[in-house]
């Protein structure tokens, strides 16, 4: 009887056998919570798993459905000025990691890279086409160094020979 005390075992129901078992976290993931429904009495708040590196607040930027939730990391972004346009970007080009996690698509499931440029189409790179695209912007960011060097060495002449 004491084994049995101790052990828990019994013939009778374990008193927490109407528990449901957490599903296991992924590494790299936590239980986020998320809203569904627009705020009101109505709205829920489920938890999901969310990626570490996802900066989206699910809560209050809530959602109709369970399956609309994405997962989008922080934003990086250039902003390219002109002294014909000052005081506002010409352009402004922007990068961060996503996922849909929910999507029929598997290149939208899996983590990649979302570039836009504030308001045209966005381009999604998978990791290997983000690489690709990060060594065609150095070779153009040594490119616009070039022509800077080459500028200022045009207007320091220009200068000296006025």
């Amino acid at each position: 009887m004491a084994t049995q005390e101790l052990s828990g075992a019994s013939g009778a129901a374990h008193p927490t056998s109407n528990v449901a078992t957490f599903p296991a976290i992924a590494p790299g993931h936590h239980l986020a919570p998320v809203a569904l429904g627009a705020p009101g009495p109505e709205q829920k708040i489920v938890f999901l798993p969310c990626p570490d590196w996802c900066s989206t607040n699910h809560v209050s930027e809530w959602v109709h459905f369970i399956e609309d939730v994405d997962h989008t990391g922080e934003e990086s972004a250039v902003h390219i000025p002109s002294f014909i346009n000052e005081g506002k970007p010409v352009y402004t080009l922007s990068a961060t990691v996503g996922c849909d996690s929910m999507s029929s698509d598997p290149r939208m499931r899996a983590a990649h890279v979302i570039v836009g440029d504030e308001g045209s189409v966005d381009a999604y790179l998978t990791p290997d086409m983000a690489s690709e695209a990060a060594d065609s912007l150095r070779r153009l960011a040594a490119k616009l160094d070039e022509a800077a060097r080459t500028a200022r060495l045009h207007n320091q002449h220009e200068a000296e020979v006025a």
